[in-house]
């Protein structure tokens, strides 16, 4: 008998839908991923936002330790979008990087467009992003971001062989 409760439970298990994403959607994701390359892009130095695994440091965070700026994310993403289409005619990860980068300008300044953004302050979306971006960059890897130390090989930092204490190779 035990056997066959476990043939009821089954289907439920093979019909769920797989995504590598705590909190975000695919499309959330994307937006978020290309609004982190703007605030760290790669460059000749190393890689960026996408390379450190950025996203997926503010996508844990968003289901643990942040899970109060949920709404925020959720409805500055939508926000944005929303600018990008009226203004553009694409979403924001599939316009070309500079006028991304101009969008992120005004965003700063609050300058997009009021209505579609209701409520919620454009600028302090804006800063959240950022915020999150240089923890998931800078912080320590177990918290889901700086994939295989890559700032810390930036900046040349030791890899901590205790938490939170990190020795300069050069002290000049």
């Amino acid at each position: 008998m035990a056997g066959f409760g476990s043939i009821l439970l089954m289907p439920s298990c093979v019909t769920r839908i797989s995504s590598s994403w705590k909190f975000f959607t695919e499309e959330e994701a994307s937006c978020v991923i290309a609004l982190c390359e703007q605030i760290i892009p790669k460059d000749e130095h190393g890689g960026g936002a996408t390379e450190a695994g950025v996203i997926h440091y503010i996508d844990r965070q968003l289901v643990a330790v942040f899970d109060y700026d949920q709404l925020i994310y959720q409805k500055g993403i939508s926000a944005l979008q929303g600018c990008c289409l009226e203004l553009h005619g694409k979403r924001f990860e599939n316009l070309d990087f500079d006028v991304q980068y101009s969008l992120c300008t005004e965003m700063e300044k609050g300058g997009l467009i009021r209505e579609r953004w209701g409520e919620l302050d454009q600028v302090r979306f804006f800063r959240l992003v950022i915020s999150h971006s240089m923890q998931g960059f800078y912080g320590a890897p177990r918290h889901g971001g700086n994939k295989d130390y890559m700032s810390y090989r930036m900046m040349d930092l030791d890899f901590p062989l205790v938490v939170g204490r990190n020795h300069y190779k050069h002290l000049s």
